[in-house]
């Protein structure tokens, strides 16, 4: 493409490629840099290794002349030179040490508790992803950020957080993080096909405000936790000791009417939160004591924390998850019978899902997958237990906040995939 000593040809080659729209050098970002020297010089340009030298060289002069000091020492840095060596080994290794230089990059946006970036961008996130970068630059040319000195890892963050939630031009006056949610929602209620569109298009309005916590979000589970407290023993058995099994019963009405359970296997919902609460690591056993974990006093001091971790397990993962967003859309609309919501949350069960033998979910299978989410819900207090042959199924008030905040994480979480 380029005769190895034509300097002027290589620096037109360049301005081209990198300002196809005849901006100043000054404008072009590190990030930028480092893209074209990690990715699109090795796999996209027409060149032999032969020529990176001279045409390395030509960019850091351009780069130089613009002062463009930090962003001209890609060029020349070690890490550079490793990964075009990585390249030219094979496309496997180029490509494994230029995702560890992008990782490591002091320009590359960091991941946020507020917000983790996306493999998958809209535009708005795009948009939000390259201003970031350019923040995190503007805050090493002045010395606001020192890679190395004490805390820095810290402050990148609190810089970040700080610019995701400060009202942006770009982005219409919203704040970048306002932006980058609402454009991940709209994905998210959009995603194929019909059926869940349909349900999670009932959404759009109800995710776009955070849901308060209650204080008394997921009661049993809370009371479970303050019981067991600095420790309980364990039956031989492995099961809660009888004295808390019969006030769970009583406590809750988690059993026949008249009659005294013998043990923990006698009240399901009392099962459902032991187990919930060892999966979610807020109890542990040690031989036969049970007591409540560091992890676990913590979220009893933070009802969010606590209706937080307790939502993403009682939804849980895969298509199990899949028909509890479903069920969960169907029931923040209206109260539903057992039949009903079965048959709202088949449609999608059909559509997006097969058996392992490659056929058609059926109805009852539908229903089997939706009792591993009605059970741990009616034990946590999110929805009342009811004869479900006779009457409604509905969301308790705190059921109704740990559900959106369960389907608002859901929608605000990155992306992998276009519709992920």
């Amino acid at each position: 493409m380029m005769r190895a000593n034509d300097t002027s040809e290589v620096r037109d080659w360049l301005l081209s490629w990198l300002l196809p729209d005849g901006g100043p050098v000054s404008s072009l970002a590190q990030e930028d840099v480092e893209r074209f020297c990690w990715y699109e010089l090795p796999v996209k340009w027409v060149a032999e290794p032969a020529e990176y030298r001279l045409i390395l060289t030509t960019l850091t002069q351009l780069l130089d002349d613009a002062g463009r000091s930090r962003a001209a020492r890609v060029c020349t840095s070690a890490t550079t030179r490793e990964i075009l060596e990585a390249w030219q080994r094979s496309p496997d290794e180029g490509r494994a040490a230029f995702q560890r230089a992008v990782d490591a990059s002091p320009v590359t946006p960091p991941d946020t508790a507020l917000l983790a970036w996306g493999a998958v961008m809209g535009i708005d996130e795009a948009v939000a992803r390259r201003n970031a970068s350019r923040l995190l630059e503007q805050a090493l040319d002045e010395r606001v950020l020192l890679p190395g000195a004490r805390g820095y890892a810290a402050a990148r963050v609190k810089h970040m957080e700080r610019w995701l939630t400060t009202p942006h031009p770009a982005h219409d006056g919203r704040t970048p993080l306002d932006a980058v949610h609402s454009e991940r929602r709209r994905t998210w209620a959009e995603a194929p096909p019909a059926a869940r569109r349909r349900l999670r298009g009932t959404l759009t309005d109800l995710l776009s405000v955070a849901p308060e916590t209650p204080d008394d979000t997921a009661e049993p589970l809370r009371w479970l936790l303050e019981s067991v407290g600095d420790g309980v023993t364990l039956t031989q058995s492995g099961y809660l000791p009888r004295a808390l099994v019969v006030e769970a019963a009583e406590r809750y009405d988690w059993y026949l009417p008249g009659m005294v359970p013998r043990t923990e296997y006698d009240v399901a919902r009392l099962v459902e939160l032991h187990e919930l609460a060892r999966a979610t690591r807020l109890l542990a056993k040690r031989h036969r004591k049970l007591a409540l974990t560091a992890r676990g006093r913590q979220h009893l001091a933070d009802p969010a924390l606590l209706q937080a971790t307790v939502a993403r397990a009682w939804f849980g993962d895969g298509v199990r998850a899949e028909l509890a967003v479903a069920a969960a859309a169907a029931l923040l609309n209206e109260e539903l019978t057992l039949d009903d919501l079965t048959g709202a949350v088949h449609a999608l069960a059909v559509e997006a899902f097969t058996l392992a033998d490659g056929s058609a979910p059926q109805p009852a299978d539908t229903r089997s997958f939706l009792w591993q989410w009605l059970r741990p819900g009616e034990a946590l207090g999110f929805l009342p237990y009811r004869d479900r042959h006779h009457s409604a199924l509905s969301l308790t008030p705190t059921g109704r906040a740990a559900a959106l905040t369960e389907l608002r994480a859901r929608a605000h979480a990155q992306r992998t995939a276009p519709w992920a």
